[in-house]
């Protein structure tokens, strides 16, 4: 046993170092742009409200104007850095949209402008991941969308 031990540790270890090395972090978590905006239809904020589930962990196109932007702590690869939550609303209805910060963004993934330009009253058009969470025996959250691409529309 105690000679199998011998060469069996060092050979798993080897094995292991190769293996490690062959596979970087950028492909184990696959990073892409997103398609182009236009390739998305538009998508209402009633509908995605109504029928959250449907709309669970897609990326949907919105477009609507901005209410209000607020500043809030976001744990990054960075540590604590400013995230921003985007109230966004259209003629049926509004959304929080979370864009992650300078630093949570990933710079080739983020559209032509940068949400902390962004004004009240602004028109957009986005790309967003919907999520939202269920807790046990309660309603739920309302849906909030991850920020992946964002424009100004004339």
């Amino acid at each position: 046993m105690q000679t199998l031990t011998r060469y069996a540790v060092p050979g798993l270890m080897v094995l292991l170092s190769v293996a490690t090395t062959s596979v970087s972090p950028a492909q184990l978590v696959p990073r892409s742009k997103p398609p182009a905006l236009h390739s998305y239809a538009v998508t209402s904020i009633h509908a995605i409200l109504s029928d959250p589930g449907h709309y669970q962990f897609r990326i949907v196109r919105i477009r609507g104007v901005v209410q209000s932007i607020i500043q809030v702590p976001n744990w990054t690869k960075c540590g604590f850095a400013a995230a921003y939550k985007i109230r966004v609303e259209d003629e049926s209805g509004g959304l929080t949209v979370i864009a992650q910060g300078p630093c949570g963004r990933d710079p080739g993934n983020s559209g032509p402008i940068v949400p902390e330009t962004l004004a009240g009253g602004e028109p957009i058009d986005a790309l967003i991941f919907v999520s939202f969470t269920n807790q046990p025996r309660e309603s739920p959250n309302p849906p909030e969308g991850l920020l992946q691409w964002l424009e100004r529309t004339p």
